[in-house]
């Protein structure tokens, strides 16, 4: 019995597809987004290709520009090259066919119909980008002209999201620079409409835009320091707050700078703490989770006249005071006393994991962590200790005693302490793995069992 057929839902037709039948531009895209732009003229480039020699179609999956998976379609390919023809002069819909067309000719041949067409703009823009000199020449000619004015800035100015995209091209700096020119006052919201742009680059490059002409007061720039999710956008804007900061910082640039949750944008304030008078507040900072805040920390008070160690020898005195923070053990170590080793030993027997984890990594960094101390913090209850351990001992695991080394897969070891095992035993030669490991392919922790199969035959990875 046939089953019954269900005719398929007719799919929209794209902007191009709709151009194609006459419809005017501000029907069939958004015209205040620059991505439509730019898609309409790739879209309607491709679809314009003109056949093969001799006729022949193309291989099936194959476009008009050898694009895998777009189809060939004759009556589009047939409409779009004589696009420019079928009226004269041509309607507003073929002209934006025809400054997006494939050929270079038809492109430069589709400019003089623009001029007097503000709807046209956005596509007079695109062609200033063009990647052929005599189109792109013509363009700004013609864009010029239609950007000069006096009713010419509020058009210019909303041209100026796209030729921030189009800057982005070999070609498209001298259309960024023809429309900033036409449009001295920019938009407070311009801003947004940037950073809205799917292209990191050009999110970058219109927030520079938008410094140099002022339009970010402090408030958004602190905002967007804390916020952007781009690392070049912050670091930018960071860059410009600190230029802002006066002496004593009375209006506090600096506080919101120094809680953020990027490391690089704390460091870059705790390191402008000198120059805005307030250096003595970099000592708050010595315990930072992050090194290079530390690093600038330790700097600012040594300009101060301070010693960072006396700060780190006080706070890590005690090797079982309670909620001592990592960041603190971790700058004894890096402080690069010889005396800090002793604190650093004592407390590998903190009440707390963490700051066990931080001596033995802190020890580790001044190479003074031995196979004994090592081997015992392997059997320790905090994952991140036994994992410091490992971390320190693999590249020594040839002069441990292959005895210990099989008992720490153990079933009867803690699951943490077996798969750290696992990992060392990667490290070891394949004998010892093959010996070890027969009897554990069928354990009952699947990860370890996995890990167990892999490991006979290959290293594991280090990490």
């Amino acid at each position: 019995m046939r089953k019954p057929t269900h005719p398929s839902p007719r799919r929209p037709r794209a902007a191009h597809e709709r151009l194609l039948r006459g419809n005017p531009l501000d029907s069939v895209l958004d015209t205040a987004d620059p991505e439509a732009w730019i898609d309409l003229d790739r879209r309607v480039r491709a679809g314009s290709a003109s056949t093969p020699p001799g006729g022949a179609s193309p291989g099936p999956g194959t476009g008009h520009d050898g694009v895998p998976g777009r189809p060939f379609d004759p009556q589009w390919d047939e409409r779009a090259r004589d696009v420019t023809w079928t009226d004269f002069p041509p309607s507003e819909p073929e002209t934006a066919l025809a400054l997006c067309h494939r050929r270079w000719q038809v492109r430069e041949a589709a400019l003089p119909f623009a001029a007097g067409r503000p709807a046209l703009l956005p596509l007079l823009l695109l062609r200033c980008a063009d990647g052929r000199a005599p189109v792109r020449e013509r363009a700004r000619r013609t864009a010029g002209a239609a950007l000069d004015g006096p009713t010419a800035a509020g058009r210019a100015a909303a041209l100026v999201p796209l030729a921030v995209q189009l800057a982005l091209r070999p070609h498209g700096g001298p259309g960024l620079a023809l429309v900033l020119t036409a449009a001295p006052a920019l938009s407070p919201s311009l801003p947004a409409l940037l950073l809205a742009s799917p292209r990191p680059r050009a999110r970058l490059l219109g927030i520079g835009l938008c410094l140099e002409r002022g339009l970010l007061a402090t408030a958004r720039l602190t905002e967007l320091i804390l916020t952007a999710e781009d690392r070049a956008v912050r670091r930018l804007c960071t860059d410009v707050l600190l230029t802002r900061v006066r002496t004593g910082d009375p209006d506090g640039l600096l506080d919101p700078l120094l809680t953020a949750s990027s490391a690089a944008t704390r460091s870059s304030a705790v390191a402008a703490l000198h120059r805005a008078g307030r250096g003595a507040e970099a000592s708050g900072h010595l315990a930072d989770p992050s090194a290079r805040v530390r690093s600038a920390a330790r700097l600012v008070l040594r300009l101060e006249g301070a010693d960072p160690w006396a700060f780190y020898r006080e706070r890590c005195a005690d090797s079982a005071t309670p909620g001592l923070p990592p960041g603190a053990v971790f700058g004894l170590a890096e402080s690069g006393s010889p005396d800090a080793t002793g604190p650093l030993r004592a407390l590998t027997h903190h009440p707390e994991g963490r700051v066990r984890a931080a001596a033995l990594a802190g020890l580790r960094m001044l190479d003074a962590a031995s196979p004994d101390e090592l081997m015992a913090a392997m059997a320790d209850p905090h994952p991140p200790v036994v994992r410091t351990a490992r971390k320190a001992l693999t590249p020594y695991v040839l002069l441990v005693p292959e005895e210990w080394l099989a008992a720490l897969v153990a079933p009867a070891r803690p699951t943490h302490v077996r798969r750290a095992g696992l990992r060392l035993l990667g490290a070891h030669s394949l004998g010892l793995r093959k010996r070890v490991l027969a009897g554990m392919e069928e354990d009952e922790d699947a990860e370890v069992a996995h890990e167990a199969q892999r490991a006979r035959y290959e290293p594991l990875p280090p990490a």
